[in-house]
């Protein structure tokens, strides 16, 4: 596994190209009769992909590594495998806490001492799933094996992939035949999530393209014999954003500087 890595005193980044790094958190919140006491349990299945090979490792069951088309021919493990795709936000990226913080372990999700995490949103909600959200959040999901060690480890052996499906099909959202109900509704609202993601994403890339509009018209505004620059400036400030404004107020404290007129309008393009 090749990678780049960058970070600071409390984390280590590292981003690896030719793998993906997902998972699925799952909350519930439980309230217990007259106390009105809130509980929460946790639920998780996360997974490395190199190549063919997967690593999954789900709550409760245990881990394995298979090849890829192993997973997919299972439809719960499919189910959340093509969810975790959908709620982790740098697929190529796994984070190393460098230094132990009690605030960044759960002992109610593992069971050990957990460090190399990834960058997702959870699911949160109380346990009737029609009432679940999804909840932007970092280094949430954490592996219990380095993920580096992938690279060298075995396929799981036939026995213990048995043992595995036993004891996952004793889960209780497959013993009590809930599962499809279930996966109606999380799919309608991680699918909802990325509908809001990509709809903010486009409300900014709109912002951006109406602020290289205006600033491109100020360049061609600015062109007319005559124009005082002080006017100029005055217009770029009612009508850029104020990240525009960061983006171009090199371009326009310069514009007198730049006689040429293609050149000025590609910094704008550029920016």
């Amino acid at each position: 596994m090749n990678y780049t890595a960058s970070g600071n005193d409390l984390y280590s980044y590292h981003d690896v190209s030719n793998v993906e790094f997902s998972g699925v958190l799952d909350k519930y919140h439980i309230i217990y009769g007259a106390t009105m006491n809130i509980s929460s349990i946790y639920d998780y299945h996360l997974f490395i992909k190199y190549g063919d090979k997967v690593y999954m490792e789900v709550k409760g069951v245990g881990e394995i590594v298979i090849p890829f088309a192993e997973l997919q021919k299972n439809k719960y493990w499919k189910h959340y495998y093509d969810l975790s795709l959908l709620l982790t936000n740098n697929k190529h990226r796994v984070i190393k806490d460098l230094v132990y913080n009690s605030n960044y372990y759960d002992p109610n999700i593992y069971e050990d001492i957990r460090v190399w995490s990834i960058d997702t949103a959870f699911i949160d909600g109380s346990y009737d799933s029609k009432t679940k959200k999804v909840v932007e959040s970092e280094y949430n999901c954490y592996y219990k094996i380095n993920p580096f060690d992938l690279e060298n480890m075995n396929y799981t052996s036939q026995k213990h992939l048995d043992t595995f499906k036993k004891n996952y099909m004793s889960r209780y959202e497959v013993r009590s035949r809930t599962f499809d109900k279930k996966r109606v509704y999380y799919d309608t609202f991680v699918i909802d999530y990325q509908a809001s993601l990509m709809e903010a994403e486009l409300d900014e890339l709109s912002a951006i393209f109406e602020d290289k509009k205006n600033v491109i018209n100020l360049v061609a505004l600015n062109d007319i014999e005559g124009m005082n620059g002080d006017v100029l400036r005055v217009i770029y400030n009612l009508v850029v954003s104020v990240e525009g404004h960061k983006r171009y107020s090199g371009i326009i404290d310069t514009i007198d500087n730049c006689k040429n007129k293609l050149e000025r309008k590609t910094q704008i393009i550029e920016a």
